[in-house]
């Protein structure tokens, strides 16, 4: 082969930004989604005629490479659709505002003017954070969020309201199964990085049209195509080149883009990957639930979101602010829980039910639920994850959970497509 000619398996956010990293550097690629819609597991659904999102994302300004990707497919004509304000956080009693960034110590007032907490208990807080600034203390790959959280002496109180439901926003776990590494990574890229890293980042579309579609236009603009609804399975003949089944062309390289547990459908053959696939089986996966209520134009959130001390919901959403669908409120459910024990029509009664005891909302004209109940990889320590770069030459792996740094975040995602294609770069 005089050209090397790229495949990509999955075109979520990791494959889909692998493709136009690729495409960046002059080489069209050719993607493979089995679904009928790109976006993997950010992406749009169509319930009663609206689109929503099969979850609700929250991006924060530390994601830098996000940020710069969505600046890249846009035209000079859209807009961004990505709302920003500083960090403000409403967990039941405690309410966190942080003053514009621009302000000196902004973050250092904005946790010392918190409501709900004590004047000890923010003074626990800054000196967790300052240590993690400074790293003034190692963290043990096999330690838990919680024993770290423990070691700084943070009160039950601290954990319940601030420290757990972040833990479990970004890992998907509580604090007693998340990894302290992982935790610190976020809260230092957040909380601790530039000027505006704490700033909540709110799609103000669904997030096909954000990021999917955007990034189909740029990439078959620059030569590469995509093909949707086919399941592709490698292959690799005496040349060291690969198939794909339902494709007649060969490829030099493969970036596989799928979900971790959908690897081994791909790799037929696991002597391809000896050493990856172990690794990849051996993960546990933990589940998000989303509600959306519509309720009458009229109703809304005294703010865009909201959490509660709640099994169901955990946090609340006003799309009616965020997305301009007035009435549409989007209830999120992370983790593992008794919530999984219920019914769609149970979890969706329960969830109006909270939602009308603490803000008066009424009943919904309509509830959808959207169950990924392996919606993230479990983020707990000591995990091992698997390398990018494989054991089999011209297979590389990409997806957030190949991104060691970070949970299963977009970020993550779009960090590891960056790689991925530099990695092909690299060995071309």
């Amino acid at each position: 082969m005089k050209h090397p000619n790229i495949a990509i398996i999955g075109a979520g956010w990791a494959g889909l930004t692998a493709a136009v990293t690729l495409s960046d550097n002059g080489l069209p690629t050719t993607t493979f989604e089995a679904s009928r819609t790109l976006g993997g597991r950010a992406r749009k659904i169509k319930v009663n005629n609206k689109t929503l999102d099969n979850g609700i994302h929250l991006m924060s300004g530390a994601y830098s490479e996000t940020l710069a990707l969505l600046n890249k497919i846009r035209s000079l004509t859209e807009p961004l659709n990505i709302s920003r304000q500083p960090f403000s956080y409403q967990y039941e009693k405690l309410k966190i505002k942080m003053p514009r960034s621009k302000i000196p110590f902004g973050r250092l007032i904005g946790f010392l003017s918190a409501q709900g907490i004590n004047v000890k208990e923010k003074l626990l807080v800054l000196n967790f954070l300052r240590a993690i600034k400074f790293n003034t203390d190692s963290v043990a790959a096999t330690e838990s969020a919680h024993s770290l959280l423990l070691r700084y002496k943070q009160t039950t109180n601290l954990i319940n309201l601030f420290w757990n439901p972040i833990c479990l926003s970004a890992l998907n776990v509580e604090t007693n199964r998340g990894s302290a590494n992982v935790f610190v990574n976020v809260i230092a890229d957040a909380l601790l990085g530039g000027k505006d890293t704490s700033d909540l980042l709110f799609p103000t579309t669904d997030l096909t049209s954000l990021f999917a579609s955007r990034s189909a236009r740029y990439i078959e603009a620059h030569k590469g195509t995509i093909n949707c609804g086919l399941r592709a399975t490698i292959r690799r003949d005496k040349h060291e080149l690969f198939s794909i089944e339902g494709s007649q062309d060969l490829f030099s390289h493969v970036v596989l883009a799928t979900s971790p547990h959908n690897v081994k459908n791909v790799v037929t053959d696991p002597s391809f990957l000896p050493i990856t696939l172990p690794l990849i089986n051996q993960m546990e996966y933990e589940p998000i639930y989303t509600i959306y209520h519509q309720y009458t134009s009229d109703v809304s959130l005294p703010n865009r979101m909201i959490g509660l001390d709640s099994p169901y919901p955990q946090w609340v959403f006003d799309r009616g602010v965020t997305h301009h669908d007035l009435g549409l409120i989007g209830a999120v459910i992370s983790g593992t829980g008794k919530h999984q024990e219920l019914t769609n029509q149970q979890l969706s009664e329960e969830s109006a039910r909270t939602l009308d005891a603490r803000f008066k909302l009424g009943q919904p004209i309509w509830s959808k639920v959207i169950a990924e109940k392996r919606a993230t990889y479990s983020c707990m320590p000591n995990l091992k994850r698997p390398k990018q770069v494989t054991e089999t030459p011209g297979i590389i792996l990409a997806g957030d959970y190949t991104y060691p740094r970070y949970p299963a975040t977009l970020e993550a995602a779009v960090r590891s497509g960056v790689r991925a294609a530099k990695i092909t770069l690299e060995s071309i």
